[in-house]
């Protein structure tokens, strides 16, 4: 897809970002979790950006920091569904990897994702540590993951953002 621009995301993208969320219910998010998504749209306790193409949202995500862990946890990211293997998915990881990077140099990168995800996530090397059955909806399962993000990852990031 071209045109496609990560930005900080502001209040006005609300509405977009859960209409992402809804496309994407309940395949790969509990309908539950609605609740937790607005809440956590509305108090960001961490960074988050939207990918725009001629300014309508895509996508969405951020990252935080674990700091018991001293991890950086992705946060909340997708794609509108009608959208999904067009490239939007990589790109907004490839740009919140990159940003990670910027911001904390090597380190970890954790995730906790579905089942239908995991695959993407291996893709760009992240490895399946402890799988929930049933833990977001009943056949949703929570799959914990992690990168550990170096330079050379980084450097492969640049030729996914632009491709």
């Amino acid at each position: 897809m071209t045109g496609l621009v990560f930005r900080p995301y502001i209040p006005d993208y609300k509405d977009s970002c859960i209409n992402i969320f809804v496309s994407n219910t309940p395949n790969y998010f509990g309908v539950h979790e609605l609740d937790d998504f607005r809440k956590f749209l509305d108090t960001l306790p961490c960074p988050y950006y939207v990918v725009t193409r001629n300014d309508e949202v895509l996508a969405c995500g951020g990252y935080g920091v674990d700091q018991q862990k001293n991890t950086v946890v992705l946060a909340w990211g997708m794609a509108r569904a009608d959208l999904h293997k067009q490239g939007l998915g990589t790109f907004l990881l490839a740009e919140r990897l990159k940003q990670i990077y910027q911001d904390f140099g090597e380190t970890v990168v954790e995730i906790d994702t579905s089942q239908h995800s995991k695959g993407f996530f291996e893709r760009f090397g992240f490895e399946v540590g402890i799988i929930t059955e049933n833990y977001y909806a009943p056949g949703l399962h929570r799959v914990d993951m992690q990168l550990v993000l170096n330079k050379k990852q980084y450097g492969t990031l640049i030729n996914h953002s632009t491709e």
